[in-house]
């Protein structure tokens, strides 16, 4: 894939840091390989990257971190 879905523009690969929900829990992932769009910003992972994902989050991977998140609702 060399071309987005979006915009038709030019992806090219980089590493990218995802935020992901497992077990009602946010988890910070650095460093992940993907392809990004670069006139839209789009962001494609390919199935080797989410397999990392998965094993990071289900294999009890020791954080490199702990941040703390400011949670605001929208609703109020």
């Amino acid at each position: 894939m060399n071309e987005c879905l979006v915009c038709k523009g030019k992806l090219r690969e980089q590493q990218v840091t995802r935020m992901q929900e497992y077990g009602g829990h946010w988890v910070l992932i650095e460093n992940l390989p993907a392809l990004v769009c670069q006139q839209c910003g789009e962001t494609y992972y390919t199935p080797q990257a989410h397999d990392r994902v998965i094993d990071l989050i289900t294999g009890g991977a020791e954080p490199v971190g702990v941040e703390t998140v400011a949670v605001l609702d929208a609703s109020a």
